[in-house]
């Protein structure tokens, strides 16, 4: 079994080794991603918890704006948030599943922020099943056995994005900090 995510950077490192399934095509320092050809928006965001998270950057204000040797940014491309279904944060609580979710088609931050639902156990399970493609749902299933007590947040689309191929939902986070 993994060990445990008890820090933002712990978490950032596993990430962008691609631990966590399906993610944003990820660059581990604006560097690296400024030396790519990737031409799309994406956010930066930081290593640090709590700490703004700057979305639909486009390559020119990334390099003119954040670009600062040092900085502690990571870079994701940005999710095509209109496909998105239903997006937010699940966990396994006592009974079930508890799920915090918006379907705003907005980044998840700006998206939960505007309006957010909540539900728990058998609803919770089925709105992540009628969202979720086979083996999207499957490897939550794993998250959930490999990271016990573990917070998942998701974005499920219409279609299959990101860098796992056949999967409609990105993992952005798997924590337990």
């Amino acid at each position: 079994m993994p060990k445990p995510v008890l820090s933002k950077r712990d978490f950032v490192r596993r990430y962008s080794a691609g631990e966590f399934g399906n993610a944003a095509l990820t660059w581990d320092n604006v560097a690296s991603y400024l030396s790519s050809s990737y031409q799309g928006l994406v956010h930066l965001r930081s290593r640090q918890k709590g700490e703004s998270t700057l979305y639909n950057q486009s390559r020119e204000q990334v390099n003119t704006r954040y670009y600062k040797p040092g900085e502690d940014w990571y870079v994701s491309g940005m999710c095509p948030h209109h496909r998105g279904t239903i997006q937010g944060e699940v966990q396994q609580g006592l009974w079930g599943l508890d799920l915090t979710w918006t379907t705003g088609k907005l980044p998840m931050r700006q998206a939960l922020a505007s309006h957010s639902n909540y539900s728990q156990w058998l609803k919770a399970t089925n709105l992540l099943r009628c969202s979720m493609n086979d083996l999207s749902y499957r490897w939550l299933q794993w998250l959930f056995e490999a990271y016990p007590n573990h917070v998942v947040e998701f974005t499920c689309l219409n279609t299959c994005w990101g860098t796992v191929p056949g999967h409609n939902t990105i993992f952005w986070e798997v924590r337990k900090y």
